[in-house]
């Protein structure tokens, strides 16, 4: 009758291990996009690399250049982890008046002018304007599904 009570302890406790340890699996299989973010004319070394993302949202933007209210500019808000929030807060301070470049697979897809300090750790670019609403929407499923990923493989390696 004893052995019962342990043996019901020990399923519980096999369980609950088995759970928190697949709480970090990722599949690298989903990681399709690698985002950075570099100062156009600088070294091209990125200030923010694809583990610095923690999360991107999709947005419109009215096309100024144009009279046809359907015709759109697509645009990335993307929100940053902590120490990639105070060096994108010193980068942009340094380098008013130049561009802040989204970078996937060598390609330029996005830019942010920087007009003032980015202090919020919130980064919006505005996307190609080839890019139509079906390519828009891709990529940023493309690159939120990736940020999920990078940042679970990140929490597995960190233990």
């Amino acid at each position: 009758m004893k052995l019962f009570p342990l043996l019901i302890l020990l399923i519980s406790l096999c369980s609950f291990l088995s759970i928190s340890c697949n709480r970090h699996r990722y599949n690298p299989e989903k990681i399709t996009i690698r985002p950075r973010v570099f100062v156009a004319g600088s070294i091209p070394v990125p200030i923010v690399d694809e583990y610095d993302f923690i999360d991107v949202q999709l947005g419109t933007i009215a096309n100024i250049l144009t009279d046809d209210p359907d015709d759109r500019i697509y645009a990335l808000w993307f929100n940053l982890d902590r120490r990639s929030a105070i060096s994108i807060q010193k980068e942009t301070l340094r380098n008013k008046g130049k561009n802040l470049h989204l970078v996937v697979a060598g390609e330029v897809v996005g830019i942010h002018p920087i007009e003032k300090m980015i202090s919020n750790g919130v980064i919006p670019f505005v996307l190609s304007s080839q890019l139509d609403e079906i390519n828009a929407l891709k990529l940023y499923k493309g690159m939120k599904s990736s940020i999920k990923e990078l940042q679970a493989e990140l929490k597995a390696h960190k233990g």
